[in-house]
């Protein structure tokens, strides 16, 4: 009798493990959708030129850790709270205040490269608002592997993808 009370204690826990695992799993898809629901059309445009004009070159890895600083800044107190206003801060992007055309080349290979760039936005977007990993850790930071602007110094290097080497700010 004993044996039986063991195993049915035992079913019992991991149904309700599995109930509780289940609901905590929709809790978080429900959180996840109504985070999504509040990225505009406009954070999301802002989010696929910065991935474009800044690695639209890269590896998809390379393209993802750009998205991915971006949000970063989103989620830190020191920049502003949307995608557009991270993007469009003064002087944190170069492709912003280069005096060239904002918009993407047109021929095939830039469209492509746009396209991209859009796939990686929606990609990341989903993979942030469920509080996923980010493949550069809380790097908000990142310059080419050529240039040693003088911050630098000033933050921990946590990554090199491609040519960018990616920063978080120390302590």
């Amino acid at each position: 009798m004993k044996l039986i009370t063991f195993f049915s204690a035992s079913i019992n826990a991991a149904v309700l493990a599995a109930v509780v695992g289940f609901g905590a799993y929709h809790w978080n898809e429900a959180q996840a959708e109504q985070i999504l629901g509040t990225v505009t059309e406009e954070q999301r445009h802002c989010l696929q030129q910065n991935i474009y004009w800044e690695a639209r070159n890269q590896s998809d890895l390379g393209r993802q850790a750009v998205a991915w600083v971006t949000l970063n800044r989103v989620d830190s107190a020191r920049y502003p709270d949307t995608v557009c206003d991270v993007v469009w801060q003064r002087k944190q992007f170069s492709w912003t205040h280069d005096g060239k055309s904002d918009e993407p080349g047109d021929n095939v290979l830039e469209q492509a490269a746009w396209r991209e760039a859009g796939l990686v936005a929606e990609r990341v977007l989903n993979q942030w608002a469920r509080g996923r990993d980010s493949v550069v850790g809380a790097a908000t930071h990142y310059h080419a592997d050529y240039a040693r602007p003088y911050w630098r110094t000033a933050y921990v290097q946590v990554a090199q993808v491609d040519n960018h080497i990616f920063y978080e700010e120390k302590g």
